[in-house]
């Protein structure tokens, strides 16, 4: 993903047509002040979440396009039995115990066109995920017994995203 400026971000959200309310609750300076290039060429996903930490807008790049999508997250998905229960992400293929998996609803851009959710990493982190830089990838790895290179995850994650921004029925965004 190209590094984006304050202004930048401004501007692919009103294209995006983010609600207003979120736009102003998201902590875009806070979230991208620690990263550097090199974690910007590396990121295909990055949440940048509002001061609650349970919604916000996500940033999807795949590999030529970038879409922006305002969520909402749920942490720890319970069971019918009251347990937490372990997911695989649907972005990145990351297996995560209960305390770290989640649910993240995106939001359609179209007026009252609804909502679609998908399982995903509590964290957001999958960009960090598929090129192991995490323990959870570590475990998740040796869990589902995967052999896959790290470039072979990118592009899974890019795949990914351009499929889920097809569901969602999300517009690039222009800068």
């Amino acid at each position: 993903m190209r590094e984006l400026s304050h202004e930048a971000f401004q501007t692919a959200m009103a294209q995006a047509s983010i609600r207003p309310r979120v736009r102003r609750e998201v902590r875009f300076m806070q979230t991208v002040a620690s990263l550097t290039p090199d974690d910007w060429a590396n990121t295909e996903l990055l949440a940048i979440p509002d001061r609650a930490g349970n919604k916000g807008v996500l940033l999807l790049d795949d590999g030529g396009n970038l879409f922006l999508a305002a969520y909402e997250l749920s942490r720890g998905l319970v069971s019918t039995s009251g347990k937490t229960q372990p997911i695989i992400c649907d972005f990145c293929r990351t297996w995560q115990t209960g305390t770290r998996s989640g649910s993240v609803t995106l939001a359609k851009p179209a007026r009252d066109s609804g909502s679609v959710t998908f399982l995903c990493c509590a964290d957001l982190q999958c960009s960090r995920h598929v090129r192991n830089l995490t323990s959870a990838a570590k475990t998740s790895r040796s869990q589902l017994r995967e052999n896959m290179t790290i470039e072979e995850r990118e592009a899974r994650l890019r795949g990914r995203i351009a499929e889920i921004s097809r569901v969602v029925e999300l517009t690039p965004v222009t800068l």
